[in-house]
């Protein structure tokens, strides 16, 4: 089964949400997915259009109740005016971590273009293949769905007691439901849009190590042909497709580069976006947790439950978005490493298979599959170390 056909569910929870305009259109025929698309005529991309209008008012309310934050915070004359600067630069980047999510919005094209190197790749690997080796797909996204769940209630707990400090007298019940559901709906969002990182990086992982499926098999066959009593008939066949297996292998791995070049293309600068958001608001938050214990005021004593709340969400999510950009990088290292295993031990004998060996080394390289933020460096586990550093 293909790998789209699995993502109806998630594809269901965006649309819900207002993260993606996009629909499925599927083969009149065969009725299996087809492609996104994109128009004014469904009534999805009508309602992102709404959900987007809806949450643009929830971050203007949010947004002008953090003005009253800081005016609050700075007529506290004991409060450093470090933390009211950090408070005002975490609330206006967390309000303005709505933009990243309708980036991807904006290139369509680069989408597409990633959906139909995926297609080739299946095309390339066959459905009976794909089929024998089913992802996970259906079980990373009850979890990821619980995750965005549970943490979109936990941030109306313990931001409740704050609103209900800010909150003008003759703000009402109802206008306090709409202003709750609208900020549920912008963590919602903008999990989902990690949670999408998640689920691409995640594709292109599942495929690469049916790639390097493919090779173990291939190694299997070559034992099965030399220690068949037919050697020499079998050996022959088998050599001559030998040089084609090992082809359509490098271009199925190429078709999955392709995929990550477009995804890179469209995450690059939100993810630099979002790092820079997470780190803020992580230092902010560890900032006034740790000042809390030295003077409290009324504001202080309200956030008693959001600062350690804030860190723990927060580092999770900076981890999910590290394991996931790592997950398809970590295949590539395990593919290249089998392939040259295979060049040494005698796999490769002729002179052709010798030369598309080395050729099929050159274009496994993990800078290829990596994710860059916006071309500065690369986003991986590997800065865990240095992040911690300059806490």
């Amino acid at each position: 089964m293909s790998v789209f056909e699995q993502l109806q569910p998630f594809v269901s929870l965006c649309q819900a949400c207002g993260f993606v305009p996009y629909t499925i259109k599927r083969n009149s025929t065969s009725g299996k997915f087809e492609r996104f698309t994109f128009s004014f005529k469904n009534v999805i991309t009508w309602w992102f259009l709404l959900v987007l209008a809806y949450q643009i008012f929830g971050v203007s309310t949010v947004g002008f109740l953090s003005g009253d934050l800081q005016d609050m915070l700075s007529t506290d004359r004991i409060i450093p005016t470090t933390l009211i600067i950090l408070t005002g630069i975490s609330s206006s980047l967390f309000l303005a971590q709505l933009l990243p999510s309708r980036w991807i919005a904006l290139h369509h094209r680069r989408l597409t273009n990633a959906v139909e190197a995926i297609q080739r790749v299946e095309r390339l690997l066959g459905e009976e293949f794909i089929t024998e080796h089913a992802s996970s797909i259906p079980i990373r996204f009850v979890v990821g769905f619980a995750a965005v769940l549970m943490t979109s209630i936990g941030v109306l707990v313990v931001t409740m007691p704050m609103y209900a400090m800010l909150l003008p007298p003759a703000f009402g019940i109802f206008s306090t439901i709409v202003l709750f559901v609208a900020s549920a709906s912008i963590n919602i969002t903008f999990d989902c849009f990690l949670l999408f990182i998640h689920m691409c990086y995640y594709i292109i992982t599942h495929y690469i190590q049916l790639v390097l499926l493919r090779f173990n098999e291939q190694e299997n066959d070559e034992f099965l042909a030399t220690s068949h009593k037919d050697y020499n008939s079998i050996d022959g066949f088998f050599r001559t497709n030998k040089i084609e297996l090992m082809k359509r292998n490098a271009l199925t791995f190429d078709y999955l580069c392709r995929a990550s070049s477009e995804l890179n293309s469209v995450f690059s600068i939100p993810v630099f976006y979002i790092l820079a958001i997470k780190f803020v608001t992580v230092v902010t938050t560890a900032f006034g947790y740790a000042y809390r214990f030295i003077h409290t005021n009324d504001i202080l004593d309200n956030a008693f439950l959001i600062y350690p709340f804030l860190i723990v969400t927060e580092s999770i999510r900076i981890l999910v978005l590290f394991t996931s950009t790592d997950m398809p990088v970590n295949q590539v290292r395990l593919l290249h490493e089998r392939v040259s295993a295979l060049s040494l031990s005698g796999f490769s004998k002729t002179m052709a298979e010798k030369i598309t060996m080395m050729t099929l080394l050159t274009q496994i390289d993990e800078d290829r599959i990596h994710l860059s933020a916006a071309g500065l460096f690369k986003v991986g586990v590997h800065l865990i170390p240095a992040v911690s550093l300059l806490f």
